[in-house]
């Protein structure tokens, strides 16, 4: 089974807005874009609970009760071997024909003015132009009896929670068990026994019968029972936390310990349920109250453990998103109305073991609106400087600067391409040596075609390797380079870094970089990063500006803008 789309309209603040989806889906974006609305959307499709509270006027977007709300659901049942897609085909039966392989599911509620309310009426079928309306047993749509919603709330008590559920949690079906009720229940009686025997309870008993019978004269007498009894057996249990070598309890006091506490009998809860029916979570911020240590470990949990199959979850966090893969990353960003962009990320193969280093640096970048790809930690230290002396809010302004550890970035800006995040990329120009022969092919500029996806710079190997051969190379061809920086966003150093940035201020790094021996641009190409955070420390504003300004490094100004 396996999700497929969401069209949503006239809910809340989505006017008409349709979403591919999977099975494992991560919406993320600004404050008051409508993540949290989009999961409520899901539940009035999955969650008998909010549907029995109908729709207000205040669903309809912008209060248009005119107009219906839709939400149409579209989930493909082809896999015929999935237990998941057997259970949901049994329970359709004539809805859909045994040749249709995607169940529509939709919720249409037609605002009622007399009653002020609008009923959630569900339908499902094989085809989306004709479908049929669902039954209802009491409060339960048949739909109910396929799916089962946990749904986590970003701020959920787990004290509330945890009473709320202790019946289902706490089950008693051990034999020893009946001994120990009844000992619980004797024990009542005694405590009730002596309670009423105590000396206030007397007096109030030999004093109340006669102010009662001052307007009534009747024989009678009062009597106060105590009445504590099994059923309030787990009224005041409370959860907490015992460490292993130490044989003291600890309440739960600290935020993030109450929810992965929260997230276990989450866990427990789905368990009862996974065997009848489908579980689906629906989970808002996991991040709250948690340490970046305790999120990651918790992405782990989320990415990797089969209970979550079918996620649907908001974030504002990227360590949640530390351990994603096969996930659907839905962007929603609001212009003059809301507005998605998805794409289905997998981690490329060839990444799989760097997958946390690729992952950490992606889902950074995904939550700014403006990201600038470099090679490495170098030109990460150098444009951090420079942009900070030219705006000192840039990241606050959603400018974010990714290394992404060599030249592989196109997993970096085919997932930020497909989410409209503007990307900009600076590269060296690149030479290789030919094996054999005494020629240099021209890396940096295949490379730029390569991204680009059609031939634009030459290809042809040149007869040199030194700085003055890489500058005619790109002196040459600088017209067809500057309209690649315009149009693509394509930035190629007409060097490296160190070179480029030498043309720029090489007098200041002589003085900078003492240690140099007068070549500084091999003193930072010999260790890199550490050399780049000693030039990058002593630059003065002017030199910030200077470098913000070179042609050599527009790529600045453009994130800028």
């Amino acid at each position: 089974m396996k999700f497929n789309s969401v069209i949503i309209k006239n809910f809340r603040n989505f006017e008409d807005i349709s979403i591919d989806l999977t099975n494992k889906n991560v919406f993320f974006g600004m404050n008051d874009v409508g993540k949290t609305n989009f999961l409520y959307a899901l539940r009035f499709v999955f969650d008998k609970d909010i549907r029995k509270q109908n729709f207000s006027d205040t669903d309809y977007y912008k209060k248009k009760v005119d107009v219906p709300i839709e939400i149409v659901i579209a989930i493909d049942i082809s896999d015929t071997e999935n237990a998941d897609s057997q259970k949901l085909r049994a329970k359709l039966k004539g809805a859909i024909l045994s040749e249709q392989d995607i169940v529509y599911i939709k919720v249409k509620s037609d605002y009622d003015e007399k009653e002020m309310i609008g009923v959630p009426v569900l339908y499902w079928g094989g085809n989306v132009e004709d479908l049929e309306e669902m039954k209802v047993h009491g409060t339960f749509f048949e739909i109910d009896y396929v799916f089962n919603v946990i749904y986590i709330d970003a701020y959920v008590d787990l004290y509330t929670l945890f009473k709320k559920n202790a019946n289902k949690l706490l089950v008693n079906d051990k034999d020893r068990d009946k001994d120990i009720l009844d000992n619980i229940r004797k024990t009542c009686d005694e405590l009730n026994i002596q309670i009423s025997g105590l000396s206030g309870i007397k007096a109030f008993e030999e004093k109340i019968a006669p102010e009662y019978k001052k307007f009534r004269h009747d024989d009678i007498s009062v009597s106060v029972k105590s009445e504590i009894a099994v059923k309030g057996l787990y009224s005041n249990i409370v959860p907490y936390i015992k460490q292993d070598t130490d044989d003291s309890l600890y309440p739960t006091s600290g935020e993030g310990r109450k929810k992965l506490l929260v997230y276990a009998i989450f866990d427990l809860l789905s368990q009862d349920e996974e065997e009848k029916k489908i579980n689906i979570f629906l989970i808002e911020e996991p991040e709250n109250h948690l340490h970046r240590s305790m999120q990651i470990a918790l992405s782990h949990i989320l990415f990797l453990d089969d209970k979550y199959q079918y996620l649907f979850m908001t974030t504002h966090s990227p360590y949640v998103l530390a351990e994603m893969d096969q996930v659907n990353l839905v962007r929603i960003y609001n212009e003059d109305k809301i507005v998605s962009r998805s794409v289905l990320y997998a981690v490329p193969a060839k990444f799989k073991s760097q997958r946390k280093m690729l992952n950490r640096g992606l889902v950074e970048a995904i939550f700014a609106d403006k990201v600038l790809l470099v090679e490495g930690p170098s030109e990460n230290v150098l444009f951090g400087k420079v942009l900070s002396e030219i705006n000192p809010f840039y990241e606050a302004d959603g400018i974010y600067i990714l290394p992404v550890g060599g030249f592989g970035f196109k997993p970096y800006y085919e997932t930020l391409d497909a989410l409209q995040i503007d990307n900009i990329i600076k590269t060296d120009n690149y030479l290789r040596k030919i094996k054999g022969k005494e020629e240099y092919s021209v890396l940096g500029f295949s490379r730029l075609n390569n991204y680009i996806g059609k031939k634009i710079l030459p290809d042809t190997p040149i007869n040199d390797s030194n700085v003055e051969a890489k500058r005619k190379l790109y002196d040459d061809n600088r017209e067809k380079l500057d309209e690649i920086r315009v149009e693509y966003s394509l930035y190629l150093s007409r060097c490296s870094l160190e070179e480029d940035l030498d043309e720029v201020i090489h007098d200041q790094m002589i003085i900078y970089l003492p240690n140099a021996d007068g070549n500084p641009i091999g003193y930072l190409q010999d260790a890199k990063n550490n050399h780049m955070v000693e030039l990058a420390e002593k630059l003065t504003a002017e030199d910030c500006r200077r470098i913000y300004e070179h042609y050599n490094f527009a790529c600045l100004k453009e994130v800028m803008l």
